[in-house]
């Protein structure tokens, strides 16, 4: 059975972004969490049609951080398979709506490829890629999440979690609306 582009784009749209449409990016820079290492931001979202990347970027800087608790850091966000949870990494990201549905980027039973008919329960936030670089004082990263289906309108949270690192759970409040308008204006790179 062969499939029409629109029915494989509706069909894919949970597994993450389209690779053939320029997205439209809202600008956000907010800090998630900030401690005395760790700054977590959320820089932009940039709009698809049927969802959205949350731009992410996380430092550390090591200060007083022993040599144990600096290596397992780099280590375990250095790994070649981030979907292959390692001991002590505890960085969880989620999101709230506001009729109570949610999704962290922990656990998913729809891993790896599925069916094209075959759709998880919305909403759904995964990794859509990363970037890591440091030394032995610093380690940053930027992560690319993707949030399937579009927010609702109004406002939804975004909420991280390490406790490892001292940072209890917290959230921010993101627009929702903005969101969805900045989707309607996403651009196929052909007709």
């Amino acid at each position: 059975m062969r499939y029409s582009y629109r029915e494989r784009v509706s069909a894919n749209a949970w597994r993450g972004p389209p690779k053939d449409i320029l997205g439209c990016a809202v600008p956000v820079q907010q800090f998630v969490a900030r401690t005395d290492h760790i700054v977590v931001a959320l820089q932009q979202v940039v709009a698809f049609p049927e969802g959205c990347v949350l731009s992410l970027h996380v430092a550390v800087q090591r200060g007083s951080l022993d040599e144990s608790t600096w290596n397992g850091l780099v280590t375990s966000h250095s790994r070649r398979y981030p979907e292959f949870p390692q001991p002590g990494d505890d960085l969880k990201f989620g999101v709230r709506f506001p009729d109570g549905s949610r999704d962290t980027t922990v656990g998913h039973a729809f891993r790896g490829w599925a069916h094209p008919t075959d759709r998880p329960e919305p909403p759904m936030l995964v990794e859509a890629g990363s970037q890591s670089s440091g030394g032995d004082l610093y380690y940053q990263r930027h992560w690319r999440l993707w949030l399937w289906p579009l927010p609702p309108l109004g406002s939804f949270e975004f909420v991280i979690e390490w406790h490892s690192m001292g940072i209890d759970m917290t959230s921010v409040k993101l627009d929702g609306s903005a969101i969805v308008r900045a989707a309607e204006r996403a651009l196929p790179y052909w007709p």
